[in-house]
C-alpha cells in the first residue's frame, strides 16, 4: 500500500511540473511547444495598404517601399517563408506541409503602387503575397486605363501579370465605405433578406469579374475595415468562401479543423514604427 501511494504521489508531482511548464510556454506565446506541430501551426499575417514615395502621403495605410523592403528583409532573415490562402487550404485539406516558419503577407484595396513598389521588391526576393480588390474599382480602371500610382486600382491585365506573386482574393464589390453601412454589415432597420440579397450581389459581382476574365476564382473574402458579423460570415460561407480575413490584431493558429480560416487576425503595417517593433509585434517575438 506504502508502494502504490509513494508511485501516486511521484505521478501527481510529475504531472504538476509538466502543467507549471506548459503555463509558461503559453504565456510565452509557445503553442507550438506546448500542443505539438501536430496540432496547429502558428501564422503571423501582415497587413499593407497603399505604398508610396511621397512622405506627406504615408501614415496609418500607407508606407513607403523602402520600410517595406526593410521588412521583408528581416523577414527572411529571421527565417520566414511566404504562404498564401491556396496553401493553407491544401494545409488544412490535405495535409500538405506548411513552411517551418510561414508568414502571410497581404494588401488590401488593390492600388496600383502595389504593382509599382510592391511587386519587384517581392519578385526579387521569391516571396508571394495576397492582394484583395475592390471590384468596382478593378473594373473602373481596366475600362479607362488609366494608371497612376497616388490613387488609381490594379487593372485586369496588372492582376494577370502579378500572379507569380500575387494570389488575388475578394475585398467586396461596392461595399468600401464607412456611412450609413460598416463595410458589409447590415444596415440599421435594414431586414435579413434584403441584406443578404445584396451582400450576395455585391460579392458575386467580384467573383464574376475575375473569374470572366481569366482569374482564379477567390477563396477567400477579406471584409473591408474588418468589419464582419455571424450573418456575414453565414452567408460568405453559404457562397463557398473557405476563409475570411478580419483585422483584429492576433496570432493565427491553423490546424486541420476548416474553421481555423474564418475571421482572420492580421497586423496593420503603419508608418512610424520601425520594422523591429512592427515585426516583434506581428510574430510574437
Amino acid at each position: 500500500m506504502k508502494l502504490g501511494f509513494r508511485h501516486t504521489a511521484f505521478q501527481a508531482v510529475c504531472t504538476v511540473i509538466v502543467l507549471c511548464f506548459a503555463l509558461v510556454l503559453l504565456q510565452r506565446g509557445d503553442t507550438n511547444a506546448v500542443f505539438g506541430e501536430q496540432n496547429g501551426v502558428r501564422l503571423p499575417i501582415l497587413m499593407y495598404h497603399s505604398i508610396l514615395k511621397d512622405s506627406a502621403r504615408q501614415g496609418k495605410y500607407v508606407v513607403s517601399p523602402s520600410v517595406l523592403a526593410a521588412d521583408l528583409d528581416a523577414l527572411q532573415k529571421r527565417g520566414y517563408e511566404t504562404v498564401t490562402v491556396s496553401d493553407l487550404l491544401a494545409y488544412v485539406q490535405e495535409g500538405e506541409p506548411l513552411p517551418e516558419k510561414p508568414v502571410m503577407i497581404t494588401f488590401d484595396d488593390g492600388y496600383y503602387n502595389n504593382y509599382v513598389y510592391a511587386y519587384p521588391l517581392l519578385q526579387q526576393r521569391n516571396m508571394r503575397a495576397v492582394v484583395s480588390i475592390i471590384g468596382c474599382q478593378t473594373d473602373q480602371y481596366t475600362e479607362s486605363g488609366v494608371e497612376n500610382a497616388y490613387w488609381s486600382h490594379l487593372t485586369i491585365d496588372r492582376l494577370r501579370e502579378m500572379q507569380d506573386v500575387f494570389e488575388v482574393q475578394n475585398h467586396s464589390w461596392n461595399l468600401h465605405e464607412y456611412g450609413e453601412r460598416r463595410g458589409c454589415l447590415r444596415r440599421r432597420g435594414e431586414d435579413q433578406t434584403t441584406y443578404e440579397s445584396l451582400l450576395r450581389e455585391d460579392t458575386g459581382q467580384t467573383q464574376e469579374l475575375l473569374s470572366e476574365n481569366g482569374l482564379p476564382e477567390p477563396q477567400c473574402y477579406t471584409y473591408p475595415f474588418g468589419a464582419c458579423s455571424d450573418e456575414s460570415e453565414q452567408v460568405l460561407r453559404e457562397m463557398g468562401f473557405l476563409c475570411t480575413l478580419g483585422c483584429e490584431e492576433r496570432m493565427n493558429l491553423v490546424t486541420g479543423d476548416p474553421s481555423c480560416l474564418y475571421e482572420m487576425g492580421r497586423y496593420n503595417r503603419a508608418s512610424g514604427e520601425s520594422t523591429e517593433s512592427y515585426l516583434k509585434r506581428a510574430l510574437g517575438e
